[in-house]
């Protein structure tokens, strides 16, 4: 089973490609983009749908569950970057046919099935993506493992992969 999972913002969104196979998951692909504010919106949407399409198309665009965390905004000057990242990624997968499978997952809910802790750190949530996985490869930044960790959150809750090691 191959879940690809977005950690969706506009300043730097990270994906993440994980294969499941007899209860256990391992990380396939990493990857994260960067856009700056002094960038328009519009442009930095333009830029984040460009980096998943070519992901996306890197890996055949062939995934069993496509998923992002959720987001709640307060504001609308808070939610206005997330959204327009959210429908650069909707474009992207759009373009391949494909659309999110499963509902986002909340934040919290991501590290609480992945550390065990819904207020865990950045730097707990990467090593518990480590230790569920085994990867040993380096993470460019936290948001690409953030995504791992959202990729791992579907497959706890679904029962498709056994406790860390």
């Amino acid at each position: 089973m191959r879940i690809l999972a977005f950690d969706t913002s506009m300043t730097a969104p990270g994906i993440a490609l994980l294969e499941a196979k007899k209860g256990r998951a391992k990380v396939i692909d990493v990857s994260h983009v960067k856009t700056t504010t002094d960038q328009t919106h519009g442009l930095r949407a333009e830029i984040v749908e460009a980096w998943a399409v070519s992901f996306i198309h890197k890996h055949g665009a062939k995934f069993d569950v496509i998923v992002r965390e959720d987001f709640v905004a307060r504001t609308s000057k808070q939610g206005h970057p997330v959204y327009s990242a959210w429908g650069a990624c909707d474009r992207a997968l759009n373009k391949f046919g494909l659309n999110f499978t499963t509902p986002a997952i909340s934040q919290s809910a991501v590290k609480k099935a992945v550390v065990g802790l819904g207020k865990a750190e950045k730097h707990e949530v990467e090593a518990a993506v480590r230790k569920w996985t085994g990867y040993t490869g380096e993470f460019a930044k936290d948001d690409e493992s953030d995504a791992c960790a959202i990729a791992l959150a579907y497959l706890i809750r679904e029962g498709l992969i056994k406790g860390a090691e």
